[in-house]
């Protein structure tokens, strides 16, 4: 798990505001010249919110400027460049009220 203090309250709020379990998260390089890095979360979803991302986002690898891979205990890897865009993505998962 990510040690730096900005990181650990990011994925605080995530786990409280989603009721999901990080599993792992850090930054990976993407472009070395121009020193581009992605966020990586490493997540477990709760059965709703994986019923729903399933239903929405079926055989597709990206959305939302957001690119991810299932394992085959289906936790999720979600990478973008602006982690912002990671929590719009789990916002769509949301029940409708």
């Amino acid at each position: 798990m990510n040690d730096n203090p900005v990181i650990k309250g990011l994925i605080e709020l995530i786990e409280k505001r989603y009721g999901l379990e990080v599993l792992d998260s850090h930054y990976v390089l993407v472009d070395e010249k121009f020193e581009q890095y992605n966020m990586m979360l490493y997540v477990k979803l709760p059965k709703q919110m994986l019923a729903e991302f399933k239903r929405l986002y079926l055989n597709k690898t990206s959305a939302m400027h957001v690119a991810w891979s299932v394992d085959d205990q289906d936790n999720i890897k979600f990478y973008a460049t602006i982690g912002n865009n990671i929590l719009l993505l789990l916002d769509s998962l949301l029940p409708k009220e």
